[in-house]
């Protein structure tokens, strides 16, 4: 098909070569021929023409040179009407939602205008890769990956029908629809190697299964499949940067305090900006927050989270943060990062959390009631993809809220049956062999130092210091210094 392309890009009628380049231009970038259509564009015989131009800020982005798309597309869009072109080349180039959301209006109303210099097939493709993105509208999106896939099996498109399908089990993954997210995989063509595609993307279908894996509560699945994606030459904006924040919650989750410094590391390589309408800084505070939560920094916890709750349009990163706020006893923040939570369409995995975590607030108010109530809807939520991990905090009040809900009975008996077995097995997974910090801890508890003094001994920070006693405590199953020494030592 390139060859033919080449010899079409006729210098004697330059509408003629433009015409070419429009009609192929998409195609040519989903199956990996992007260095050849940039040579194209080069040798168009007018290579700053605004079609050229703005074809050329796509190639640059896609093989990783932002900086030069940003110029390219600058140039072409000062030049350029605002058609087919315009329009996709905004799909790829847009960084923020506001921007991405508009051009994907006006390639609503492309697409129904397609001609036969159009490639169909591929632009309802980045139509539907774009919604997914925006998450305006998951159950749409889905939609319109199924169309592209089937436009691009009717076409023989090959290559488009394989990024479709992959990307609609990313989109059915993030609404929440976990099952068929899973058969979708399953059934994925596999590429002989990564495609320009993929590796703009960064290893899309192992990380969906990690995500899948982290919200069932398999985290030991979830962290090896999230290290098979995780890159040191990573863009910090794609999959990949998906699969380290993902990667670093199953971390957090099972406790696995030797590689927090390594972790904070992952996080570091996570874009602090956004990037086709995904406020990855977002993302990437809440995350950190998280981590420095579970490392007993709680004041840096706080410091790092507060800018999440000036920004929306972030429901799952603000799932998660209504959680952290809540065990960090600050209710009113809890419910502040609800709200932003509520304000858009909530894939069911962050449905579900929010649902949990607003029992758990009900019923430190002392709303009983309430907080079963809410506690039943987040179980009818679950149960039917066995989202699991909302449920397993070690927080007392989610684990007392379970076992009273067990004796009042739930519609979901078999699933709440399936959350106390497995916040069982997550318990007995925690209550191994004392890290080396909390055997170091476990030691100055055999004397008469206090929790200060402790600190100053070792030369680690004092509230970590209290997160590692609790930690020995819940590991050696006791609530003080005397028992545990105790314990520790009829073991």
């Amino acid at each position: 098909m390139i060859d033919a392309v080449r010899e079409d890009l006729s210098p004697s009628d330059p509408a003629h070569a433009r015409a070419n380049l429009r009609r192929n231009w998409l195609r040519l970038i989903l199956e990996s021929r992007t260095r050849e259509l940039e040579q194209l564009c080069l040798a168009h015989p007018e290579p700053h023409d605004s079609h050229v131009l703005l074809i050329r800020a796509c190639c640059r982005d896609l093989l990783g040179d932002s900086h030069g798309a940003a110029f390219l597309r600058g140039q072409g869009l000062r030049i350029a009407d605002d058609d087919f072109v315009v329009c996709f080349t905004e799909l790829l180039l847009a960084t923020d939602a506001t921007t991405k959301a508009a051009a994907a209006d006006r390639a609503r109303d492309a697409l129904t205008g397609c001609g036969p210099d159009d490639d169909y097939p591929s632009a309802l493709f980045l139509l539907g890769w774009t919604e997914v993105r925006l998450r305006r509208d998951l159950a749409d999106a889905i939609g319109l990956l199924r169309s592209a896939a089937d436009e691009a099996r009717l076409h023989g498109r090959a290559e488009t029908f394989r990024l479709a399908q992959s990307n609609l089990a990313f989109a059915l993954t993030h609404a929440g629809l976990f099952t068929e997210a899973e058969q979708t995989l399953d059934a994925l063509p596999v590429s002989p190697s990564p495609s320009d595609w993929d590796l703009f993307e960064g290893g899309l279908p192992e990380a969906n299964r990690g995500t899948i894996a982290y919200w069932r509560g398999n985290y030991d699945e979830a962290i090896t499949r999230l290290e098979a994606v995780v890159s040191e030459s990573g863009s910090g904006h794609n999959f990949e940067a998906l699969a380290r924040l993902y990667l670093v919650m199953s971390l957090v989750a099972l406790r696995r305090e030797d590689r927090y410094y390594t972790a904070a590391g992952l996080l570091q390589g996570v874009s602090r900006a956004d990037k086709h309408g995904i406020p990855w800084d977002t993302l990437r505070r809440v995350v950190s927050a998280l981590l420095a939560h579970a490392d007993g920094r709680d004041e840096r916890a706080r410091s790092i989270a507060a800018p999440a709750l000036a920004r929306s349009g972030a429901a799952v990163a603000h799932a998660v943060l209504a959680e952290l706020y809540r065990v960090l006893d600050e209710p009113a923040l809890a419910a502040q990062a609800l709200r932003l939570a509520s304000a858009s369409a909530l894939p069911r995995y962050a449905r579900v959390s929010t649902l949990v975590t607003a029992a758990a607030l009900r019923s430190s108010a002392g709303h009983g009631a309430e907080a079963h109530e809410t506690l039943e809807r987040a179980l009818d939520a679950a149960a039917p993809e066995g989202i699991v991990a909302p449920f397993l905090s070690d927080d007392p009040i989610i684990g007392d809220l379970l076992g009273a809900h067990a004796h009042r009975g739930s519609r979901s008996e078999n699933f709440l049956r399936v959350v106390l077995e497995r916040r069982g097995q997550l318990a007995r997974h925690l209550t191994g062999v004392l890290t080396p910090r909390e055997t170091e801890v476990l030691a100055s508890l055999r004397t008469t130092m206090t929790a200060e003094e402790i600190s100053v001994h070792l030369g680690v920070a004092y509230p970590t210091v209290k997160t590692h006693i609790r930690s020995i405590y819940r590991k050696l199953g006791v609530t003080s210094r005397r028992a545990a020494v105790h314990a520790a030592d009829t073991r």
